[in-house]
């Protein structure tokens, strides 16, 4: 499990990119059209795996009340789900899969949203 994306607050998603690849010189490594109007867009350092994802302040591809500041990704968010529930975290939004790959919800000790996320294709439950 390691940290993959941070979420950081922008104003113009356009103008951060250009900020972050031409000034920083780092890549962009996602621009996904998320269906609602948003863009899932990511940057980071070359050859990195961590990576912040540009929110236009004020969206978010979630509901704001339960938007992960912080993404971890893990190989199979079903298996760590039951791995980490075993463990007693409380999961606000069970594993599941959809296009970007496996997702899932938990809170930390003092309720922050963290989420999980696992490549395409995620595992399928074995319960």
């Amino acid at each position: 499990m390691y940290i993959s994306v941070l979420k950081l607050a922008v104003t113009d998603v356009d103008r951060a990119v250009d900020f972050y690849v031409s000034k920083l010189g780092w890549e962009k490594t996602m621009d996904v059209d998320m269906g609602d109007g948003s863009r899932w867009v990511t940057v980071a350092p070359i050859g990195e795996k961590t990576s912040f994802t540009l929110t236009k302040e004020g969206e978010s591809t979630l509901p704001a009340a339960n938007s992960p500041g912080i993404i971890l990704e893990v190989d199979d968010v079903y298996k760590m789900q039951e791995r980490l529930t075993k463990a007693g975290v409380e999961f606000t939004d069970d594993a599941r899969t959809e296009p970007w790959g496996g997702w899932a919800m938990f809170k930390d000790s003092e309720g922050n949203a963290l989420g999980l996320h696992s490549p395409v294709p995620a595992g399928v439950s074995n319960n």
